[in-house]
């Protein structure tokens, strides 16, 4: 048998040195056009913005090329461990991460955090992040809730599953900064994606947490 903390794969030093300063140089350089994003909290189901900010990579892009080439081959590597437990349903899983979408560069300044979420979506199986510096303190990846702690290395890369099992977070920042690489691994495009989504906006009524509702049941 195997704990659920292992199905949470690491390979350090999966980055070089000068991937991971390319990829920094890269949010700094465009820093003015970073913003932030929301999501809800798994202990409150409050909508919840994160503190740290984020760059969105620019497809054709060296930076975006390097990402792209990076996370095919974690996928490959993740599918190859998970095939190592003969437990699971391998090529069901190779289909379930055939796409990635927004890739981010984020960085975590001190007193930066996210708090507790899931990265479920209908369609993501699974999360990705590449470390891309250690000089800081504070910052620790937390699973379940702070029950399982990973310590992030410069250059490393670390996949988990994404439902609404794996509650994560990122504790606060405490001297230095954090950056990071991260996308979701889904099993249909994006553009598909926002299609199918632009269909359900046209049936369905969804509040500020995202819950739905028939829009003939909703009161005007």
């Amino acid at each position: 048998m195997f704990n659920i903390t292992d199905l949470i794969y690491r390979i350090p030093d999966f980055l070089t040195d000068s991937e991971c300063n390319l990829l920094i140089s890269e949010y700094e350089s465009r820093y003015s056009e970073s913003d932030f994003e929301q999501c809800q909290d798994s202990n409150t189901g409050i909508l919840t913005e994160a503190s740290f900010s984020r760059v969105l990579l620019k497809e054709g892009t060296e930076s975006y090329d390097l990402v792209f080439k990076k996370t095919e081959e974690a996928i490959n590597h993740y599918i190859e461990y998970l095939n190592s437990f003969d437990s699971f349903h391998i090529p069901a899983l190779k289909g379930s991460m055939l796409y990635s979408h927004v890739y981010r560069l984020l960085k975590y300044e001190v007193g930066s955090k996210i708090h507790p979420h899931s990265d479920h979506d209908p369609w993501t199986y699974a999360s990705i992040t590449f470390n891309l510096n250690d000089n800081y303190t504070g910052g620790a990846f937390k699973f379940f809730n702070g029950k399982h702690e990973v310590h992030l290395k410069k250059g490393e890369m670390m996949i988990w599953p994404a439902d609404y099992f794996w509650v994560h977070e990122v504790a606060p920042i405490e001297t230095g900064f954090r950056y990071s690489t991260n996308s979701f691994l889904m099993t249909i495009p994006q553009e598909i994606k926002n299609q199918l989504y632009k269909t359900l906006d046209e049936i369905f009524y969804f509040n500020e947490n995202k819950e739905k509702f028939p829009k003939e049941y909703v009161i005007k």
